[in-house]
């Protein structure tokens, strides 16, 4: 057993050892396998240490979930597909308090880390309605011809996940892939394995999914490669960074032509109207990039204020970043947390400093580290930002808002909103419904936000467009990535 103190009192945990197959956790099959030190990002203490899979642990994974799906798993109806979805939920529901900390342990704040959890349990507790509705479509005809189509699940399915919101990434992909049927190969990113690891253990001691069906694989690079590559691996879903993602698709391709699903992140805007509701504006953008201290693919990085408020809107944006307290996510005391790692930590400060010596902006609150131990950056907000500045056109992940020049109607706006890559997720802020139905129409994104932000329910369906990928993640349209249709016709 290991354990975490925190402010409301200690959890304790298994020991992670390493991979979880075949419904128990087991040494790394690797020749030469390698020990993960997972440090709590706001103290650089040393969490766990947890052996990661290598590629012969994926072959050992592939291999028991197709047993699985030749076997016990091949008889779950929707029905028993429903309950076991309800189990699993009722089982991290009784769990919240230690995946609530593990969560936390990777420097998010404990009241944030809470809610997500609680978005996982919702998440289960959705797709459990769809499991036993899985149905095709019979079609009339008047030659002598009876058609219909049939639904089946995909087969194995490798999923792989980010570090920003390591549960809630895992759910999104779990949960529609085993109400279809499927069996599942998790890859959680090698910074945050512990809370699917834990999953893992929670699902085999209090549902009955035969052994096999899931598997949790903690790893890096040469683990997701093992993945994407495997010709028996027949779907993929990766969130995470477009060099990346494009990888993923090309290596896809080249293995088995496997249906793929991508969320490569994005650059966001953030359109706020004249008219709007400031002081909800503020706390809406304040929240929409620096929750998760920018670690967010929807993270609301470019603002773009309409001229004339400028000056009292970032006024009292200022007064709110600078109420926030900055400390080890483990007190409740604090609301504010550390980047994930050391790498985040400079990959984000350079940006910072780069901005700062650039000259395409300016400075208004932020923009230096927090103490002398821990990954924390202090909320940051450049201004007058030009539009080719490095923090207006690429994905920082981090607590960093560029503030563009301001706008003067509506159809500029749209035009400047678009001018990126990505397309992901934006937000808009007016009280003419008729101008927000005109931004939704025009914004080329996956997602928009009106008057709010950064509200993902379970049914709507969540993936971006253009450079930030493919696909969709939550909503019955996610039930299309597990799922192939087979056409059917009999002359009768």
């Amino acid at each position: 057993m290991f354990s975490i103190k925190t402010s409301k009192g200690p959890a304790s945990f298994t020991r992670f050892v390493g991979p979880f197959i075949n419904g128990k956790f087991q040494p790394s099959l690797s020749a030469t396998p390698s020990r993960k030190a997972l440090l709590n990002p706001c103290t650089e203490e040393l969490l766990e240490n947890v052996e990661e899979a290598g590629p012969e642990d994926v072959d050992a994974a592939v291999k028991s979930a197709q047993a699985a799906l030749k076997g016990p798993w091949k008889t779950f109806s929707g029905r028993k597909r429903r309950n076991l979805l309800l189990d699993i939920a009722q089982a991290v529901e009784q769990n919240m308090w230690n995946l609530t900390v593990l969560e936390a342990a990777c420097g998010k704040p404990l009241a944030e880390a809470k809610f997500d959890i609680e978005e996982v349990i919702e998440c289960f507790r959705y797709f459990a309605g769809h499991a036993d509705k899985l149905h095709g479509q019979n079609f009339a005809t008047e030659d002598n011809h009876k058609s219909y189509t049939v639904r089946k699940p995909v087969g194995v399915c490798g999923l792989i996940t980010a570090f920003n919101y390591p549960l809630v990434l895992a759910a999104w992909k779990i949960a529609p892939a085993l109400a279809c049927g499927n069996a599942i190969i998790l890859k959680p990113a090698p910074q945050t394995p512990l809370s699917s690891l834990m999953l893992g253990e929670l699902i085999a001691k209090h549902t009955d999914l035969p052994h096999g069906v899931f598997n949790v694989l903690p790893g890096g690079e040469a683990v997701g490669a093992a993945i994407v590559n495997h010709k028996d691996i027949h779907k993929c879903s990766f969130t995470g960074s477009g060099v990346a993602g494009r990888k993923v698709m090309a290596a896809a391709a080249h293995a088995n032509l496997k249906k793929v699903t991508l969320e490569l992140g994005g650059k966001s805007p953030l359109i706020v109207f004249a008219d709007a509701d400031l002081d909800q504006a503020v706390e809406d953008v304040f929240g929409a990039i620096f929750s998760n201290m920018g670690q967010n693919c929807c993270a609301g990085s470019r603002l773009f204020l309409e001229k004339g408020i400028e000056g009292d809107f970032l006024k009292k944006l200022k007064a709110r970043v600078e109420k926030v307290k900055i400390g080890n996510t483990l007190d409740e005391a604090y609301d504010f947390g550390a980047l994930v790692d050391r790498v985040q930590f400079e990959r984000v400060m350079n940006f910072i400093e780069k901005a700062k010596k650039d000259g395409d902006s300016e400075l208004l609150v932020g923009g230096k580290r927090h103490g002398e131990k821990g990954y924390f950056i202090e909320p940051t907000i450049f201004h007058n930002v030009k539009e080719t500045a490095m923090i207006a056109t690429d994905e920082i992940f981090g607590p960093v808002l560029s503030v563009m020049k301001p706008f003067s109607s509506l159809d500029e706006v749209l035009e400047r909103a678009n001018a990126t890559p990505y397309g992901l997720a934006s937000g808009v802020w007016t009280k003419d419904l008729s101008k927000a139905e005109l931004c939704v129409q025009g914004l080329e994104t996956g997602v928009t936000w009106v008057n709010c932000y950064n509200l993902c329910s379970s049914h709507l369906p969540f993936g971006g467009v253009k450079a930030s990928g493919f696909g969709k993640d939550l909503g019955a349209e996610a039930l299309e990535e597990y799922t192939t249709v087979k056409a059917v016709t009999i002359r009768i």
